[in-house]
């Protein structure tokens, strides 16, 4: 329902609140989950970590990178991105989920092991034995062009070979935004074979490449909408 340019599905929060509410609709009904139980909070790059409480207008104006919802508590939580990597994490025994945005600055900052710890502070086993996580659609290593500086400063939260490519001339760096996810994921606990990339790892899931499919604010600027990844507490 979104107007151009930012057709068809935008769920930016600034901008158009009936077509965000008519796609959020649209969307709760397609998942089958409580439009109205879904939780999202003013994105900043950070780590802080917010739980779901039942008051969806107001937690749009917390500052947090993740939100938690309860077990039993059916609250919904999402994060919108639009390079930037969606994470869903749910912890299969208890039935509590946690939504991160997990752009380069949050990553640095820590949002993952934030969220990760968050979830493990809760789990009277103390384990990630039973934690699934989704890493959605973000922009590739063939699009993820960096300053060396910023390369560095995410190689070092996660590891070298995550920088794909260098271009020594012009000091910039290509990096695996999802490789980088999915290692803070198994370094904060998680196997490998419980993260699933969605959709997949291939150039064609390049936020920046897929136009047809995606928004990328890399590609299109101020003119990008905004996707929106949702888990819903069991």
């Amino acid at each position: 329902m979104s107007k151009p340019p930012f057709d068809s599905l935008d769920f930016a929060i600034d901008r158009d609140r009936e077509g965000r509410c008519e796609n959020q609709r649209r969307l709760s009904a397609a998942i089958d989950i409580d439009e109205t139980k879904i939780h999202q909070a003013r994105q900043v790059h950070g780590r802080t970590v917010v739980v779901a409480n039942g008051n969806v207008e107001g937690m749009l104006e917390e500052h947090a990178d993740a939100i938690v919802a309860e077990p039993s508590s059916l609250h919904a939580v999402g994060v919108r991105v639009a390079d930037c990597g969606p994470v869903l994490v749910a912890d299969t025994a208890s039935g509590r989920v946690a939504a991160l945005h997990a752009g380069w600055r949050g990553i640095v900052a820590g949002v993952v092991s934030a969220a990760i710890n968050h979830l493990l502070s809760k789990n009277g086993a103390g384990s990630t034995r039973d934690f699934i996580a989704a890493i959605g659609p973000c922009i590739g290593a063939c699009c993820f062009e960096v300053g060396e500086d910023v390369a560095a400063q995410i190689a070092l939260v996660s590891a070298p070979e995550v920088v794909v490519r260098r271009d020594g001339a012009r000091d910039k760096a290509w990096v695996d935004l999802r490789r980088v996810i999915r290692w803070q994921l198994r370094a904060a606990g998680m196997l490998d074979e419980a993260i699933d990339d969605v959709p997949g790892c291939s150039q064609s899931a390049c936020t920046r490449c897929c136009a047809e499919l995606f928004y990328s604010y890399r590609r299109d600027g101020d003119a990008a909408g905004r996707h929106l990844a949702v888990i819903a507490a069991r």
